[in-house]
């Protein structure tokens, strides 16, 4: 997540400032958003059932060390989380504050104990296809995330992966692609991602998928108003793997 990146972050009502900051890592100014109607599903209105809700996703994902993690949360660290989910100004407030640290292929912006941040791994560490004279060309794979944490909890992780032929630092062709949702941990919250495009130019290959947020808003009726946010997540390489876009566009 480059600053750059961040510094695009639109403030476009309390809802999307939840969904962008919490979901996205950094919404970029053009991500749409599509309120719908309201619903009579329940959701977590009180932070224990906030609190709850977190917990049992992460048991239900087998993350049992981010469970123990969980369950060691102090009491302030339960209410400010809580108050995420339940309170947009405060969402606002933690990335709005937050700063940005580079620390080899990661690139992190912390608030506290809030942390939005992207995964590349370095050109050393992508996959790759052994090659002889006369064979098929070479082929590698390379792969970034974008994520959302909170006191080294991951809550959210969308990944974008794809495999290429490549000659040198040349791309020469694209394999095919993929768009996971690596976990999503949070109250009222549905992630989806999808193929959006995918391609060979300038030398360099390039995925990009579609990443969906439907997020339900506690009224004080006790429904859900549901609002859909997009972005696209987009990662591009060199044929000798060398990642040269991994954000949000």
């Amino acid at each position: 997540m480059k600053l750059s990146t961040c510094g695009r972050l639109a403030s476009i009502g309390a809802v999307c400032a939840v969904v962008a900051t919490s979901v996205f890592a950094a919404t970029p100014a053009n991500a749409a958003a599509t309120p719908s109607a309201a619903s009579d599903v329940a959701a977590p209105r009180t932070q224990s059932a906030v609190l709850s809700a977190i917990r049992s996703d992460l048991v239900a994902s087998g993350a049992w060390s981010d469970v123990a993690a969980f369950d060691h949360l102090s009491g302030e660290q339960r209410h400010e989380l809580a108050s995420y989910f339940l309170d947009p100004a405060v969402a606002s407030a933690a990335f709005a504050a937050s700063d940005e640290n580079v620390l080899g292929p990661e690139t992190v912006r912390a608030s506290g104990d809030f942390e939005w941040g992207e995964v590349e791994p370095s050109a050393a560490a992508q996959h790759e296809d052994g090659v002889g004279v006369g064979t098929r060309a070479a082929s590698r794979s390379s792969w970034g995330t974008q994520w959302f944490a909170f006191a080294g909890i991951r809550l959210t992780e969308t990944k974008v992966s794809m495999s290429y032929e490549y000659s040198g630092t040349t791309a020469r062709k694209l394999l095919g692609y993929s768009c996971t949702v690596v976990r999503n941990v949070q109250p009222f919250t549905q992630v989806t991602t999808s193929k959006s495009s995918g391609y060979i130019s300038g030398g360099q290959a390039t995925a990009k998928c579609k990443v969906v947020v439907k997020r339900g808003v506690p009224t004080p009726w006790g429904t859900i108003a549901w609002s859909t946010y997009s972005a696209i997540q987009r990662l591009s390489a060199k044929g000798n793997g060398a990642i040269t876009f991994n954000r949000w566009e």
